[in-house]
């Protein structure tokens, strides 16, 4: 995981350097800030900070009075609302400091952050965090394995609206930073066993099948209420 985080600080700093530098863009220039400083805020600082606190976290959560399986799901979901907070705020900041419409200079579906996360994000994780609560009542994933797990799964999603994503390397961060520290504070013996090769590629396709349904009825709820996302 070390070495994933000093690619995806090498290559984003390389392509904030380029863009930065080399285009006059204001569009590009916009977008990129947004990535870098959500990099930086949720990936770099959050990251540590979940890191250092991580233990401390973890007791606090095993005393919820909640089944373990609840307690997942739900941080999860807290911590999704707080990334999600962290890309709307920005992008409604960065885009007016460039004189650009957001429509055009953007990191989420919608400048309104409820829209974002009822139709666009969050909305969906929720029933991909509920399909890694099925799976870690079965299989001792380890946090780290939960968290590039997912992260490869947030990473596939996001290079669909956007190619590079596959090489950029900090969208694993992104989203496993969602579940590695619900991982971390699962109770040790809520009798699992240690998943298999395939049991790994289950759990990069399983969750994304959980959200499927929700997506459709999400959709055509959008649709049916008037809601519109950026494309």
């Amino acid at each position: 995981m070390r070495a994933l985080a000093v690619y995806s600080a090498a290559v984003l700093s390389l392509v904030v350097s380029v863009v930065l530098v080399g285009s006059k863009d204001p569009v590009a220039r916009a977008i990129i800030v947004m990535g870098a400083l959500l990099a930086v805020l949720w990936c770099l600082v959050g990251g540590l900070l979940m890191r250092r606190y991580r233990d401390a976290v973890r007791e606090r959560v095993l005393h919820l009075p909640l089944r373990w399986e609840l307690r997942f799901v739900l941080f999860a979901t807290l911590l999704a609302l707080i990334e999600e907070a962290i890309t709307t705020s920005l992008t409604n900041v960065i885009a007016p400091l460039y004189h650009v419409p957001m429509a055009e200079a953007h990191i989420t579906a919608s400048s309104n952050y409820l829209v974002v996360i009822s139709f666009s994000s969050v909305v969906l994780f929720v029933p991909e965090f509920v399909g890694w609560m099925l799976l870690l009542r079965r299989y001792d994933f380890s946090p780290k394995e939960v968290l590039l797990l997912y992260g490869l799964l947030g990473t596939a999603m996001e290079a669909t609206l956007n190619p590079t994503a596959l090489y950029a390397g900090f969208w694993f961060f992104v989203y496993g930073l969602m579940v590695y520290l619900p991982a971390y504070s699962l109770p040790s013996d809520r009798g699992v066993v240690r998943p298999r090769w395939y049991h790994y590629v289950a759990a990069g396709l399983f969750p994304f099948l959980c959200a499927l349904p929700v997506a459709g009825v999400d959709s055509v709820l959008g649709h049916v209420l008037g809601i519109h996302l950026w494309g």
